[in-house]
């Protein structure tokens, strides 16, 4: 079955070394670089039993079009999404030592939660591509994946957990139940999420009030002219000034 097959059925696809684990290390390092301490950082906001999220400066590696932009995942995501899509958020939660499991969720409520059947006839409006910054294994921890749980009936005993060396990723799409798992060990569990969406969808319940792309205005010109489409969110929530929403190719109102 091919991947985005596979994604229409169960909800989510697992991608092995789809990124150079060095780049991922790279990654890492300079997430670190910037959360030397992410338990005592001030932006840091809880979103679970110690586990900690935050907005990633958009800079080194995490500018590059090889993490927002690979071939392989973005292919996956338009045949998912449609060719007109966006960033709506980018971030990073970390599964701290003895971090406990979380409950079973999706990412997003329903959109329409009255209509029994919406589920079934809604296509996919948005997906997380998630990205670990270490080799996940059973002490690390993972996420739980319940198989076609973005659709109205699926089972508690069908689900992965995958465990993914550094280089992959999964995509899962935002209606998906799932849970993260505990770590077992006494070093953090850093994921990259990279949310991506239909223009006519934003998260207002994950999201609002707090930073969604964090990328200074001086780097926007490091942004491909071909991906800048990808951050148009940026210039509709009138982030920044009139020189970067042209560059967007965004109306300026």
């Amino acid at each position: 079955m091919e991947a985005a097959d596979r994604f229409e059925k169960d909800g989510f696809v697992v991608l092995e070394r789809v990124f150079d684990p060095a780049f991922i290390d790279a990654l890492r390092a300079e997430y670190v670089r910037q959360f030397p301490n992410i338990a005592r950082d001030a932006t840091a906001y809880v979103v679970g039993d110690r586990r900690l999220q935050v907005a990633v400066q958009l800079t080194g590696p995490f500018l590059s079009p090889d993490l927002y932009a690979n071939p392989t995942v973005l292919a996956l995501t338009k045949a998912a999404l449609g060719d007109d899509i966006l960033i709506d958020n980018f971030s990073l939660v970390s599964a701290l030592p003895g971090a406990a499991a979380q409950h079973a969720h999706a990412d997003h409520p329903d959109l329409f939660p009255e209509h029994i059947f919406s589920r079934a006839v809604i296509r996919p409006y948005a997906l997380n591509v998630a990205i670990p910054l270490i080799d996940l294994t059973p002490e690390t921890g993972t996420t739980k994946l319940f198989t076609g749980s973005q659709n109205r009936h699926w089972s508690e005993d069908l689900f992965i957990l995958p465990y993914i060396a550094r280089g992959g990723c999964y995509l899962a799409d935002y209606r998906l139940r799932h849970f993260g798992t505990e770590n077992r060990t006494s070093a953090e569990r850093p994921i990259v999420y990279l949310t991506f969406a239909r223009p006519w969808f934003t998260d207002v319940v994950n999201y609002e009030g707090n930073v969604r792309i964090k990328l200074a205005i001086d780097d926007l010109p490091a942004i491909p002219e071909e991906y800048r489409p990808l951050f148009r969110r940026l210039a509709a929530k009138g982030a920044f000034d009139r020189t970067a929403k042209e560059l967007f190719k965004i109306p300026v109102k």
